[in-house]
């Protein structure tokens, strides 16, 4: 079963692989990076394989369908064009090129439902602060971390990644990649609104089971009826309205008082309360 990151990376790869050139150069450039990262891969191949006392194999079998399409597709394009004229990587569209070149043979990108992350894992350093440099003649930021026996340069930002799809040509991945990206924010945002109303709504609990305790206690020791009758009024409210926010607490009074003033009301019996407990204490 394929990972996550593989069928995303599949689906990128997929798109890039028919993009459209429309000249000579890009082509040039893009069957560089592609030739020659796999030249390099077959050569680090074949030295591992003689230092073992094996006979490197011949033949290509492992490239892969999107890779061979792309290649035919490209040296069509270039046939009966001059190599000495084909520009330099300064030039923004041979430079794409290159790097569609680089991440269609090295490249991978993990969905965004998991994260934000894109990589190439180059054979050399070198190769490595090239595209690293391409990336940034493009204004986008990225880092290089060797890992094991490649060099690899990511990008991590959401935005760059978006915008590096866009240079790449991969216009329907990197809307697939935003859509995504957004459904995930949505989410997130819808979460972390329900967990505050719950957490709000279990302080309101906490508080309103704190005021009834308080009232109960004033009743059971002086009695309700030795209260003021501001204070009064608002304790026979809330033991009658059990479920009411203050808010709403205030609107069953007659007249009606603000969210404020049943605030400063119950805490003066929370004071009463309190005051009782100590007494309690220090009786004991």
């Amino acid at each position: 079963m394929k990972s996550e990151r593989d069928t995303f990376s599949r689906t990128l790869k997929e798109e890039l692989s028919r993009v459209e050139i429309t000249g000579t150069a890009q082509a040039y450039w893009e069957y560089r990076a592609i030739t020659g990262l796999m030249e390099g891969k077959s050569k680090a191949k074949a030295a591992k394989l003689q230092a073992a006392g094996k006979q490197p194999p011949i033949h290509r079998s492992h490239i892969k369908p999107y890779l061979m399409r792309r290649l035919f597709y490209l040296k069509k394009r270039l046939s009966g064009s001059e190599p000495a004229k084909q520009g330099s990587l300064d030039d923004a569209y041979n430079r794409r090129s290159f790097l569609r070149g680089v991440f269609l043979t090295k490249g991978s990108l993990i969905s965004p439902v998991r994260g934000h992350h894109l990589e190439m894992a180059l054979p050399t350093q070198d190769q490595a602060l090239l595209v690293q440099k391409l990336i940034a003649d493009e204004g986008l930021k990225s880092g290089i971390v060797r890992r094991r026996s490649a060099w690899v340069v990511y990008i991590k930002d959401a935005d760059n990644i978006s915008q590096f799809l866009a240079l790449l040509g991969a216009t329907r991945s990197m809307l697939q990649y935003e859509d995504i990206r957004v459904q995930k924010t949505v989410k997130s945002s819808v979460l972390r609104q329900m967990n505050m109303d719950k957490a709000n709504l279990s302080r309101s609990v906490e508080s309103c089971l704190k005021q009834i305790e308080d009232i109960l206690l004033i009743e059971r020791e002086i009695g309700l009826h030795r209260l003021p009758k501001a204070l009064r009024e608002i304790a026979e409210a809330r033991l009658n309205n059990q479920a009411l926010t203050m808010e709403e607490l205030g609107q069953v009074l007659n007249p009606p008082i603000s969210k404020s003033a049943v605030n400063h009301r119950l805490r003066r019996i929370a004071q009463k309360a309190d005051a009782l407990r100590a007494k309690q204490k220090r009786e004991q």
